[in-house]
This record gives structure tokens, sequence and C-alpha cells, in this order.
């Protein structure tokens, strides 16, 4: 509740949620399930799954794949449901290849015994089929980006051979029917940012509630910063990774890449004696990254984008192509620079931008207080406030 006094909201307001909190905390439904795409990454949508599992400790989870070594280590405390093939699938290219079975549990999963349903879903796990008698309150991150965004893969992003893509992408309208048609039975979608609610609009002609994701911020602290760039993320075309990396080879400065994926070869490739990789790290190594990088290149297009709200809960700027979440997270000239056209010379542009500017950590590390998980909590409860 400070947080919120801080952030200007009244005596009154305060006591209201307050109210809100008290009705919810006692009056639990008999039984929660959760429904989450799959945990194999340590991503933003895996993170908010944990949260929501965090709020309401006795659902149990259910996924059709879960491998502890390569998520979230506080996960092996929860009940935690997977499809009998789950134990062999040992990579994400593997668990791409079999999205027919993966949909095919989401939609043969019988969940009889609960009455609210809560999904974390970035392309399966909304297809859930709901009790008779329950509610589907689905979390959506983003509608099925490969069905909606398919320009934004290239086929190196992709865990097929060429002529698989190819059937597939012929029947890319025949998907979209059916994405469409399974979406609808959702009673109620939250999604992370406007500019998701605007595209699930569009996709699905479905109204969604914005509840911004989550950021522990008292996780995340100040230090001084070292001469380096940092790109954080998965190694797949969307990200335009290789932008940073070419924008970086020209202006000699140091990049530091996090992360791992289908293009990494690719991009190791491109890469010169200032870019340096260090595939995936755990958490106390990228918290460090973050808090002493020069500043954050997030050179691609994102739904939301939790890594730039985690650099600046670290002090630290961010660097980011002008569009998707990042416009509702980062303030211009204030918390970050922006940069117009999606190339390397509009990046280096931006580069020596920033170079010339100063820019305040405390500024930056308050101006996204408003992504604090108590306020996430708070949300949520009073958003599912009539389901008790």
């Amino acid at each position: 509740m400070l947080i919120l006094t801080n952030l200007g909201y009244s005596g009154k307001i305060i006591t209201q949620i307050r109210s809100r909190m008290d009705i919810v905390q006692n009056k639990i439904p008999k039984k929660i399930a959760i429904i989450h795409d799959a945990f194999i990454v340590k991503g933003g949508a895996e993170r908010l799954a944990l949260h929501l599992s965090n709020l309401f400790p006795e659902a149990p989870i259910y996924t059709s794949v879960y491998q502890p070594k390569t998520t979230f280590s506080e996960l092996k405390t929860k009940q935690i449901i997977t499809h009998p093939f789950s134990r062999w699938v040992k990579s994400e290219k593997l668990f791409k290849q079999l999205y027919p079975l993966w949909f095919l549990y989401y939609f043969n999963v019988k969940l009889t015994e609960y009455e609210l349903i809560l999904s974390s879903s970035t392309y399966l796990a909304k297809y859930i089929q709901t009790p008779k008698n329950g509610q589907h309150i689905c979390y959506m991150h983003s509608p099925f980006r490969f069905l909606w965004k398919r320009n934004s893969y290239t086929n190196n992003s992709l865990p097929f051979n060429s002529p698989i893509i190819q059937i597939i992408d012929r029947i890319i309208p025949s998907l979209q029917k059916i994405d469409f048609k399974l979406t609808q039975p959702i009673d109620q979608v939250i999604t992370n940012s406007q500019n998701m609610a605007n595209f699930i609009q569009t996709v699905y002609h479905k109204n969604a509630v914005i509840i911004y994701p989550p950021v522990d911020i008292q996780q995340y602290n100040i230090q001084n910063p070292q001469n380096f760039y940092l790109c954080v993320g998965r190694l797949i075309s969307y990200k335009n990774i290789d932008l940073a990396i070419q924008a970086c080879n020209q202006l000699k400065r140091k990049l530091v890449i996090i992360g791992d994926g289908f293009e990494r070869n690719k991009l190791e490739a491109i890469a010169g004696n200032t870019i340096t990789f260090l595939g995936k790290v755990d958490e106390e190594t990228l918290k460090s990254m973050y808090a002493t990088c020069k500043a954050l290149i997030f050179p691609g297009v994102e739904d939301f984008g939790m890594v730039p709200i985690e650099v600046q809960a670290s002090g630290r700027p961010v660097i980011a192509y002008r569009s998707g979440g990042v416009l509702e997270t980062v303030t211009e000239n204030e918390t970050g620079i922006f940069f117009d056209d999606q190339n390397i010379d509009s990046l280096i542009q931006a580069i020596i931008s920033f170079e010339n500017r100063r820019f305040d950590p405390s500024f930056i590390r308050n101006s996204v207080q408003r992504f604090d998980l108590s306020i996430f909590e708070e949300s949520i409860k009073t958003s599912l406030q009539k389901y008790f």
C-alpha cells in the first residue's frame, strides 16, 4: 500500500482496494487450476505463471512439459502435472516440433473438478476446455505469434526443415481460424499492455483487461556501470540481435549477449572481437550484468518485454526500437533513447546520441515502481473478485 501512496493514490482509493482484497482473500473458490504453456525456459511468461502460483499456492499447475534444470528453480516446490511424454523432451527444439501433441493435450485434458481456470498463455494453454459450471480467465501474453506474425520469424528460427515449413505456411489461414474459434469461450482475457490489448481485439475481437507483468523491484540494485552494452533474450530472428552486433562492430563498442537460441551460430559468425556471447546465465549473474552495463540495447519488437523493466529497476537506461511494449515502459530522454528505423544506421545514431547524454540511475529505477510485484498481486485479485 505504501507504493500506491507514493504513486499518488488517495487514502480513500487505498481503503477501497484493501477492502476488496479482504473480500477476495475470504472467498477463495474450492478448486482453482493454473495452466501454462510449458516450463522449458526462464522467460517472462514462465515467471508470471510462477507469480500466479504464489498467489494461489494450493492450485496445481497443468502444463505440457516441465524441465526443472532450464526454468525457474522455485517451481520445484510446486505441484506440476505434465503430459506423459514430457520426460522425453530434452530441448526447446523438440518441444516445438511436437506442437500437435501439446495441442491435443490441452484440448482434451479434463478439469471438471475445478471451478476457476487461470491460464497463462502465449500459444496453446488457452485452448483448455472450461468445466461446465466453471470460468476460464486467461492471462494472454500475446496471440499465437507464429500464426499471426509469421513474417517475424525467419526459417532459421523455426525447428522444421524447409519442406515442412512450406506445408505449414499453406495451412496458416486454416490454423488461424481454429485459433480464433478456440479462443472465443474464454470468459475474461487479461493482458500485459495496451499494445497487446489492441492486438487481441484485432485478432480475436475480445476486450482485455490490462495488468502489467510484475518485477520484484527490491531484487535489483544500482551499481557503477562498466564499459559494455548488453543484449538479453532468446537468439531468434524477431529479437533482431544482429542489428546490435553490426552496430557495435562498426562503432567498436563492447557488447555482451546473454541468451541462447536457434540463430546463435549465425550471430556468432557476424560478431567482431568486441562482441561476447555468454549463453544462459544464472539469476545473480544476470542481475549483475543489468546493473553494470552502460545500457541495454533492445532492437526487436516485443509484445511487452520484461528485460527493459528489469534493466531500469537496476538504474540503467535502454536504447530501443520505437515500437511495441517499450513505448509503455521506457520514457524517451529520461530512462532511455529510441531509434526510429530498424536498421544499423538508425541504431548507430541512437548509440551516439545516448553517449552524449546523462541519465539519473535513481530516477530510472523509480520510474518502474508501477510494475512492482505488490501492485500486480493487488490488481490480479481485484480483477478476479467477481469470480469469488
